[in-house]
């Protein structure tokens, strides 16, 4: 597909660029729409796409460990039926815009993953991913190609399992300047940290918990009522008192020991919110400390891993966790002379930055300028992605 990097795109100067990221089991579909020109760009449209009931009751069954058997003609039927909201989501991005807007150069499309991780007898440094829908289906319906299979094509070429966003975060740390330390809050908390003087990044790694705890906490105090199962803008932590003892014991859970890089699922963290102390606790007190716990958690990782320069720092926090008001001002307190800020002061939707970085990556690649790869010893494989023509 050397053409389609080496033709078309490197002439033409302004790229609209349609983004659909997943991400994860429990949420739904990011989808943006950018126009990137150079180093500069717009967001078009963007929208979030949950799950339908359907799709969402067949994830939360093959995520389930409690036994629950999955039928091969199971799979192929989410299969089908992913491959179609792929396009619904796109076609509900593009729905309102003029008729001049409406088609894309590209699409990217960043699959639902029913699985990522290490394989293999020894669980060692082997990664895969298990993504479900066919890009071809929204290639044809659009009329234009897609770039799919992001991570899978990341790990055959020798690189780390994760999307390639490098380019695009360095850009948009560019417009604050200074060390950055993007923060992304999600079911788990993800750290990105870009030094705009060295056009570098010094950490890209999971944290812990971002609201994943909180959600299982505010599930098991609503349970057999009509309440809303999330605790939203941190209303009911914001009613309560963090008990410390209790924190401390959080805290010390093994994982966040452990050196960066690392990843992390929600289900890692499940035991934390089911932890005995924490239940003794009252609801709000409950939802307080476990919502410490993501802040202090998130500035633990930090403390350990900033072997970087500490002058003129910012951090920016994203997801959907940075809605919630209680979360954000304990970290604000843990940070304490570092500002903290919301990603959309600098125009960007608190729950795009990782699209829009992973956009703004693309548009490099496509438009021809060389990107260091993370690679092994295959060259020939292209570490970007899996190109799909309509």
């Amino acid at each position: 597909m050397r053409n389609i990097t080496t033709g078309i795109f490197k002439k033409t100067r302004k790229r609209r660029i349609l983004v659909i990221s997943a991400g994860g089991l429990k949420g739904g579909l990011q989808c943006l729409y950018v126009l990137a020109t150079g180093d500069s760009w717009e967001i078009i449209s963007h929208a979030f796409i949950p799950f339908p009931h359907k799709i969402a009751a067949q994830l939360d069954i093959i995520h389930d460990d409690s036994g629950n058997k999955v039928s091969s003609a199971d799979l192929a039927l989410l299969d089908y039926r992913m491959s179609l909201l792929y396009t619904e989501s796109a076609r509900t991005t593009l729905a309102k815009l003029p008729t001049a807007l409406k088609k894309p150069h590209c699409a990217i499309l960043n699959k639902v993953c029913l699985w990522k991780g290490p394989t293999g007898e020894d669980q060692q440094q082997t990664y895969w991913d298990l993504p479900i829908g066919d890009a071809q289906h929204l290639a044809g319906s659009l009329g234009i190609p897609v770039l799919t299979d992001l991570i899978r094509h990341r790990c055959i070429a020798g690189g780390k399992a994760a999307l390639p966003d490098t380019i695009g975060n360095i850009r948009l740390a560019a417009a604050v300047g200074g060390t950055v330390l993007f923060i992304n809050i999600g079911l788990v908390a993800r750290m990105t940290v870009v030094d705009t003087r060295k056009s570098e990044i010094l950490i890209d790694s999971d944290t812990g918990p971002g609201t994943c705890c909180i959600n299982s906490v505010m599930q098991r105090i609503t349970a057999g009522t009509d309440s809303e199962k999330i605790d939203r803008d941190g209303t009911l932590a914001a009613q309560g008192t963090v008990n410390g003892e209790c924190l401390q014991r959080l805290s010390d859970f093994p994982w966040f020991s452990k050196p960066a890089p690392k990843q992390a699922a929600p289900e890692l963290f499940e035991e934390l919110a089911a932890d005995e102390r924490l239940a003794t606790l009252s609801d709000a007190d409950r939802l307080a400390t476990i919502t410490a716990l993501t802040a202090r958690s998130i500035y633990n990782f930090y403390r350990t891993e900033s072997r970087f320069s500490t002058d003129d720092q910012t951090v920016l926090l994203s997801g959907g966790g940075s809605n919630n008001q209680t979360l954000t001002r304990y970290i604000a307190t843990y940070f304490d002379s570092i500002p903290v800020k919301n990603v959309e002061r600098y125009g960007i939707p608190a729950d795009m930055r990782i699209p829009l970085a992973l956009g703004l990556t693309v548009n490099t690649y496509i438009g021809g300028t060389p990107i260091p790869w993370e690679t092994g010893s295959n060259p020939t494989v292209q570490p970007m992605g899996k190109w799909v023509l309509p």
